[in-house]
């Protein structure tokens, strides 16, 4: 009869405990993803490496830059160029920097448009291996549109920058896939009516 009640009790317990773990997470609310880093213009986030987008402050490689399409001759359909530094943090696998591994998005009105893969991004210098002992360096990624899919970006616009520092690691992984770093801004109207990125 002993063992019966034990039985009942510790059912008893572990439910209510159950019940107050998942109600305190309700009220917390989930904070971020490791595998996730969030950050904005300047700010260096830490993932496997460690990633700085600048801001162009003191002797640092310029801000983003947008440039907006023309119809001249020749058409141009858009471009923004991002500077970024890597630095591989792990000692076991490098970190790999190219096309494939960046991302533009852009919301209008709540319409988001995607610039990835090689007729978007460009990437100088393209290193498939960066290993730790490489230290950090800094690397170019410029987004351009084509004459399908223009980079448009509008005063009041959000973007995000990814770059997902293993995408190509995963081997069949889709841990990889899920691990990035998005530097978030907001497009406004600068000087001369040009789009800057904030």
């Amino acid at each position: 009869m002993s063992l019966e009640f034990n039985r009942r009790s510790f059912l008893k317990y572990s439910a209510a405990a159950a019940v107050a773990v998942a109600g305190s997470s309700l009220l917390v609310g989930c904070g971020e993803d490791e595998y996730q880093k969030t950050g904005k213009i300047g700010s260096t986030l830490k993932l496997m490496g460690t990633f700085k987008l600048y801001d162009g402050t003191g002797s640092a490689p310029a801000a983003p830059v947008y440039t907006a399409p023309s119809t001249g001759a020749p058409a141009t359909y858009g471009s923004a160029v991002f500077n970024l530094s890597i630095k591989c943090t792990t000692k076991k696998v490098p970190l790999c920097v190219n096309d494939g591994c960046f991302e533009l998005t852009v919301t209008h009105n709540d319409k988001k448009t995607n610039y990835a893969g090689s007729s978007h991004i460009k990437v100088n210098p393209t290193i498939l291996d960066l290993s730790e002992s490489d230290g950090a360096q800094d690397f170019i990624i410029t987004v351009n549109g084509t004459a399908g899919n223009k980079l448009t970006i509008e005063a009041g616009d959000k973007v995000e920058f990814k770059y997902w520092p293993r995408i190509q690691a995963s081997s069949g992984n889709s841990g990889y896939t899920r691990a990035f770093c998005t530097w978030k801004m907001a497009a406004k109207t600068g000087t001369n009516n040009k789009i800057v990125l904030e």
